[in-house]
C-alpha cells in the first residue's frame, strides 16, 4: 500500500472530527427520525420525512423539520406542543435513525465505489477513505463534481498540507467524487509488459522498471510514447528514459539489432 493511502486510513478519523459537529446536519426529504418527550410516552414518534421534509406526529399532523438542525427540530416540537396547550414544559428528544436526505457519490477506481450517506459536513479525503481508497487502477487525482463544476484535486497533495482549512475540502449533498482511470501501459522488451499505475511524475525509466526491467535483447535508446492528445490525435514520440508520462500513454521498447 503506497504511503499516502495508508495515512489516508489513519487520518480518516481525525478528519471526519474536525469538519463539524454532527449537530449541524440538517433533517431533509427520506431522514428517519425518532422523537421522545419526557414523560409522554404516547407521544414516541418513529418516521419518514416526506418529501416535502414534513413528520407526523401526534396531535400535531405534520411538522415541517426540513433544513433544521437536530437542535431546532427538537425547538420546533416542544414549541408546538407547548403553544397548543398539550404538554406544559415539553422535553424533546430527536434521534436520526437513518440518514437517506443527503449523500454523495463515489465513482470510477475506488475499491468500494456507491453512494455514501452524510450524516456531518464531511470532506473530500474522508469519502475517499469511505469508498475503501483508490484502486489499483486509479492514480493521485480524484475529480470533484458539483453541479457543473468540476474541479481536480491531488489526494497526496491535499494529504501533505499543514494547514487544516486547505487540507479540508467539505463536500455537499448531491455531489460526486470520480476518480479516473490512471494507468500507462509497457510493451515490447520488458520482463513483464502489461498496464500499470501511473504514479505521480513517473517517468520512462520508472514505468519500466515496474515492468521488470529491460529484457537482455531491449534497446534502451530506441524507445517510443506512443500518446493520445486531448483531442483524440495520436502522436508517437522519441521518449528519453527521464521523461515524464501521461494518463494512457503506452511506452514500447524495441529490440537491439547488435
Amino acid at each position: 500500500m503506497k504511503h499516502w493511502l495508508l495515512a489516508l486510513f489513519l487520518s480518516l478519523t481525525t478528519l471526519t472530527c474536525l469538519a463539524s459537529n454532527p449537530g449541524d446536519y440538517q433533517l431533509g426529504a427520506g431522514d428517519v427520525v425518532k422523537v421522545a418527550v419526557y414523560a409522554n410516552p404516547d407521544l414516541a414518534t418513529e418516521g419518514m420525512l416526506s418529501s416535502k421534509g414534513e413528520l407526523s406526529f401526534p396531535l400535531l399532523g405534520k411538522v415541517r423539520l426540513a433544513g433544521q438542525t437536530i437542535d431546532q427540530a427538537q425547538n420546533r416540537i416542544a414549541e408546538a406542543l407547548r403553544t397548543g396547550g398539550y404538554v406544559n414544559q415539553p422535553q424533546v428528544t430527536l434521534v436520526v435513525s437513518q440518514y437517506r436526505s443527503q449523500q454523495v457519490s463515489a465513482i470510477g477506481e475506488f475499491n468500494h465505489p456507491g453512494v455514501i450517506a452524510l450524516d456531518r459536513p464531511t470532506d473530500l479525503l474522508s469519502v475517499v477513505a469511505l469508498a475503501g481508497g483508490v484502486d489499483p487502477n486509479g492514480g493521485d487525482s480524484v475529480v470533484v463534481i458539483h453541479g457543473r463544476e468540476r474541479t481536480v484535486y491531488s489526494i497526496s497533495q491535499l494529504m501533505a498540507e499543514t494547514d487544516m482549512n486547505k487540507r479540508t475540502v467539505l463536500l455537499g449533498s448531491g455531489d460526486v467524487v470520480y476518480a479516473p482511470r490512471s494507468l500507462v501501459f509497457v510493451n515490447g522488451e520488458v520482463n513483464h509488459p502489461g498496464g500499470f499505475r501511473l504514479e505521480v511524475g513517473m517517468t520512462v525509466i520508472q514505468a519500466v522498471a515496474e515492468a521488470g526491467g529491460f529484457t537482455p535483447k531491449a534497446s534502451q535508446r530506441s524507445v517510443a510514447i506512443h500518446r493520445t492528445l486531448p483531442g483524440g490525435e495520436k502522436v508517437d514520440l522519441n521518449a528519453g528514459l527521464t521523461d515524464a508520462l501521461q494518463v494512457g500513454d503506452v511506452v514500447d521498447v524495441a529490440e537491439s539489432w547488435f
